[in-house]
């Protein structure tokens, strides 16, 4: 039994190699090779590198696109500032045109009332005058009427004025 385990471990029965064999499944593997290299290997390693060009491309174009979002961001930021610096501008602006509104507003109103109060004071003066007027031609035609039943006589109308205006100089020198 132990010859029959040596004719296994070595692959012939008759002890020797057989070169023949040796060559032919030597080149057989050499043209498998050559076959898998030009129909498995070649386009696989095609494939493969297509592959990594591809990856290769997705990644600078990830980092491109990085890039940009920050620059986009930096861009929007600086709108953002300028923008509400803008809309504080523009609020400032208007305060003060309101500020200034409202002072124009009141000095109107206040040289209207003005105008109002001393229009106001001259209608008041002139009723004045034409009251007193008034009362100065009633007080004449009563002075002349007492005048006349204190007398019983008739004076001309000149005489009563001229009574009337003496009598109302002195009163109002008094």
């Amino acid at each position: 039994m132990a010859v029959d385990q040596n004719v296994l471990v070595l692959g012939a029965a008759g002890g020797g190699v057989e070169w023949g064999t040796v060559l032919f499944t030597l080149i057989t593997f050499i043209i498998l090779l050559a076959l898998l290299k030009k129909f498995a290997w070649g386009p696989l390693k095609s494939i493969m590198d297509e592959r990594e060009n591809a990856i290769n491309k997705d990644i600078d174009d990830a980092h491109e696109a990085k890039v940009n979002a920050k620059k986009l961001e930096e861009e929007n930021r600086n709108l953002l500032r300028k923008t509400q610096e803008e809309v504080q501008t523009i609020l400032d602006d208007a305060k003060h045109q309101a500020k200034v509104q409202q002072e124009q507003i009141i000095n109107d109103a206040n040289v209207k009332a003005n105008g109002l109060v001393q229009s106001a004071q001259a209608e008041i003066q002139q009723e004045k005058q034409r009251a007193i007027a008034d009362i100065n031609n009633r007080v004449s035609e009563l002075s002349v009427l007492i005048a006349s039943k204190v007398i019983n006589k008739e004076i001309s109308e000149q005489d009563q004025k001229d009574l009337v205006e003496k009598y109302i100089k002195e009163a109002g020198d008094k």
